[in-house]
């Protein structure tokens, strides 16, 4: 912000040093004279404005004018800060504070509605501070059409409103309350992927009292819709080692996946979400690991040798231990997540397996349910392939198990995330989301037909809400290169939020320096946040902690993580420091202009908290 006079102005390729022990220098202004020094701050209120012609009167009663292009935004009466760089000569060079817009909030709010012959009602003075503290004009023009805006959207936060139209976003009401969940940190996916499935189970309990018939029919439809799912590459090795085991005679399965399911893997991509989203992923991302390859291998464990792969695994073993520790209940075992014995507790397996005797005559595949060696899609496909044989009685007991409804969940989740070694894929982003869609655009045909009923209202709404959800993201990535990455761990679920900061084709000229910043939420360890900085083959690393004990858990490790990197090729160096404040999705995301400014940050954002 520029002010310039015969006496005032701004230099904006000037820095001069803040130096607050400097001598006083007279100056003469319009009403009088006065003594000032670098460093020091100025305040007053705006007397006059002509264009961009604006006179501030100080509190000693001198006042200067000056040229501000941005004269526009401030109003009659209302104060404002401004900040000495240096004195040259006849000059002084000034700077705009930001937080002038705040100073005397209150009296400018009301003195702005007072110009514009508006009441104070609450509404009017929240949307006035809200134009404020956008840096927004608060003429009465403005004034009134901004509250003629956020009548539009009167359930949404006028702050939110605000900020969308100073971004010049589309809005609607979907949008709206999705840059509100946003900007409130609300906005993750698996969480409603939780609350979608969980609906849908609570469809098909509410059926099959109602009517079984109905219930047969919708748990049939449900079925095909999770199992049409890309398998994970750990599901894909589990299920192609035991067909191979099958062809020696060794052991007998039934509903497994066909041989042709690795050529699924390979050709489907459909999505269309994040265009172009794997060119700007950290280098693991874009490291394939061949469809069919074991991914406790040395080569599938090696394909993604990049120091972010290495730092990624690293921190996903941690995550791993520290869940694996808390857990309660059963030993911790070998099982996939894809596995019953990782969905189901021993009594669950066990009692589905007593219902599934009554119609499942493989005793083999019985006994490996209850071991839980099977998958959730070969039970489910069991099932679906016997339900039209289902007498109401055992529909029913099937429904109202545990584990009927906890598979179902399982099958749907396991198709919506991504694994560590399947984010590896080549296209495995824009495949996760592309099948995601077709499977929520599926679900809504079906959620319509049981709208009516109490069961429905509730799905209806998690599916929409979710749709809205994964819009606004691509929205949000045709301009800034934002998407959410839903992650499967082996001990549990986590939300994962990446954002690149750096403009796509600044990226994309230059590749040599990168920084993310991953942030971790995990129950023991507490808040953590690693800002990783990349210039050429130096790689630097800075540890924010919460707590005393991650710290000492991260340095332990870090060693470990230094004596991997540095074999690469690379120098790396890392330091720990105390956790302060996490980054704001507008300011430090959606309004960053610059290539690569000082501090900008690619962002991981894995929510590790079960």
């Amino acid at each position: 912000m520029a002010i310039t006079s015969n006496s005032v102005q701004n230099n904006q390729n000037r820095s001069g040093n803040l130096n607050t022990n400097a001598a006083r220098r007279a100056y003469r202004t319009s009403g009088g004279m006065i003594n000032v020094r670098e460093g020091e701050t100025l305040k007053g209120v705006v007397s006059d404005i002509h264009g961009n012609r604006i006179t501030i009167s100080m509190d000693d009663g001198s006042s200067f004018s000056g040229t501000l292009p941005e004269a526009s935004q401030y109003s009659i009466g209302q104060k404002a800060v401004f900040q000495i760089t240096s004195l040259d000569g006849g000059t002084i060079y000034m700077k705009a504070v930001s937080q002038a817009y705040l100073l005397g909030m209150e009296d400018t709010v009301e003195q702005a509605l007072e110009e514009a012959g508006l009441p104070k009602s609450p509404r009017n003075l929240e949307v006035v501070r809200s134009l404020l503290e956008n840096q927004q004009s608060i003429s009465k023009q403005n004034i009134m059409d901004s509250l003629k805006l956020c009548a539009r959207y009167p359930q949404a936060d006028v702050n939110t409103v605000i900020s969308m139209k100073r971004l010049g976003m589309p809005m609607d009401p979907a949008s709206v309350a999705q840059f509100d969940n946003y900007q409130n940190q609300s906005h993750q996916l698996l969480y409603r992927m939780n609350a979608l499935t969980e609906s849908v189970n609570d469809l098909l309990l509410g059926l099959v009292k109602e009517n079984p018939s109905i219930a047969r029919y919708a748990a049939g439809e449900v079925l095909n819709i999770a199992l049409d799912s890309i398998p994970s590459l750990e599901e894909f090795n589990l299920t192609a080692q035991r067909q191979a085991a099958n062809a020696e005679g060794m052991i007998g399965t039934d509903g497994v996946l066909s041989p042709e399911t690795g050529d699924e893997i390979s050709s489907t991509a459909n999505g269309e979400l994040p265009s172009a989203a794997n060119d700007e992923l950290p280098p693991a991302a874009n490291d394939k690991v061949p469809p069919g390859a074991d991914p406790s291998s040395n080569r599938a464990a090696e394909g993604g040798n990049s120091p972010f792969a290495r730092m990624r695994q690293l921190l996903t073993n941690m995550a791993d231990r520290t869940a694996g520790a808390k857990a309660s209940g059963e030993p911790s075992t070998s099982f996939i997540p894809e596995q019953s014995g990782h969905i189901l507790s021993a009594a669950e397996r066990s009692e589905l397996a007593g219902i599934m005797e009554k119609f499942s005559p493989d005793k083999e595949n019985l006994s490996l349910l209850r071991d839980g060696t099977l998958t959730a899609r070969e039970i489910l496909t069991t099932i679906k392939n016997a339900l039209p044989s289902l007498s109401d009685e055992d529909l029913q007991a099937l429904l109202n198990t545990r584990g009927f409804g906890k598979l179902t969940k399982g099958q749907f989740l396991s198709g919506w995330t991504l694994s560590p070694e399947g984010l590896k894929e080549e296209n495995g982003i824009e495949r996760l989301y592309g099948k995601m869609q077709e499977q929520l655009n599926e679900l809504t045909s079906l959620n319509r037909m049981f709208a009516t009923r109490p069961a429905g209202e509730s799905i209806v709404n998690t599916t929409a809400d979710m749709q809205q959800n994964m819009e606004f993201m691509k929205m949000l990535n045709e301009q800034f290169t934002y998407l959410q990455l839903p992650m499967k761990l082996s001990q549990q679920n986590a939300h994962g939020d990446l954002y690149v900061m750096t403009r796509k084709n600044a990226l994309k000229k230059s590749k040599d320096n990168l920084k993310v910043l991953l942030h971790l939420e995990m129950d023991s360890l507490g808040v953590l946040d690693i800002h990783i900085t990349k210039e050429h083959t130096n790689i630097s690393t800075t540890f924010f902690v919460e707590k005393e004990a991650a710290r000492k858990l991260m340095e332990k490790n870090a060693d470990l993580l230094k004596e991997a990197i540095n074999k690469q090729g690379y120098s790396f160096t890392s330091e720990f420091t105390a956790k302060e404040k996490d980054i704001d999705l507008v300011h430090d995301f959606m309004e960053q202009d610059s290539p690569a400014p000082v501090g900008t940050v690619t962002r991981y954002n894995f929510d590790l908290r079960a």
